[in-house]
């Protein structure tokens, strides 16, 4: 049996500049450790829920939400449970030209880059065919955990798209999309559209951020889940929790632990 149960599994090959993507995948990861073992080609494990001891070389780690590792071609890695957590972790499969051949590397990822992959995840499909819409998700997935994002635009003082959208969901009470969208001067579809041809995060899932960040906020300092749900401006505390687990596959009590 697997050490782990995959939750979404996309076969891709993507290739650009040396690089070739092989697999996207989302795992679940069970009660079992995996047993050291390598790969003809590199692999990035992110932890994205949950805690483990993940080991690269025999050198072994502790991994939090936020814990990425670059592991190349042949290099042993293994994975232990710790404190019987059951990581959610979001693993690529790739390869690169002899001459950028990546060498190990473990880095910590900033809670906003964890709640924008996320919201990327939430957009790719758990099986079946990929459509020409669900690549521009992936690419975005793929440049923000290999860090070769795209060089940045010459200096401007006028607001991206992106920028203005993020102002307007984040004003006080803030509006329906479609008047969001209307204040931006777009239809909803079309915008929607638009902000995932330049940032790769539709609209909702943009207002997904937002929210998340809200909640996270609240968690932090709410004396109760329940009072962490109103300031988080949800009604209903049950629908926040389902919410929040769907936005980041652990429970609201569940995070507030992983932040001590």
């Amino acid at each position: 049996m697997l050490a782990w149960s995959p939750i979404l599994v996309q076969k891709i090959e993507i290739q650009a500049l040396g690089f070739v993507l092989r697999k996207l995948q989302l795992n679940r990861h069970r009660d079992a450790e995996v047993a050291p073992h390598a790969h003809d080609y590199a692999q990035l494990i992110l932890y994205l829920a949950g805690e483990g001891w993940q080991t690269v070389s025999g050198r072994r780690r502790a991994a939090h939400p936020g814990d990425l590792f670059v592991i190349p071609a042949g290099v042993p890695h293994g994975f232990a449970v710790q404190r019987g957590s059951r990581p959610l972790c979001l693993v690529l499969d790739y390869e690169v030209a002899d001459a950028a051949r990546p060498r190990a590397v473990h880095r910590r990822l900033p809670q906003a880059t964890l709640n924008e992959l996320h919201a990327l995840l939430a957009q790719v499909p758990t099986k079946g065919r990929l459509t020409l819409a669900n690549y521009s998700a992936i690419l975005a997935v793929v440049a923000r955990l290999l860090d070769q994002a795209p060089a940045p635009p010459e200096p401007s003082t006028a607001p991206t798209l992106y920028e203005k959208v993020r102002g307007l969901l984040r004003s006080p009470g803030s509006a329906p999309l479609a008047r969001v969208a209307q204040t931006a001067g777009y239809h909803p579809d079309h915008l929607s559209r638009k902000l995932k041809r330049e940032s790769g995060v539709s609209l909702r899932a943009l207002r997904d951020q937002l929210r998340l960040e809200n909640a996270q906020r609240a968690l932090s300092s709410a004396p109760t889940i329940a009072e962490a749900a109103v300031q988080a401006g949800f009604d209903d505390p049950n629908y926040f929790a389902r919410w929040f687990r769907r936005q980041t596959g652990v429970a609201p009590a569940q995070w507030r632990l992983g932040q001590k």
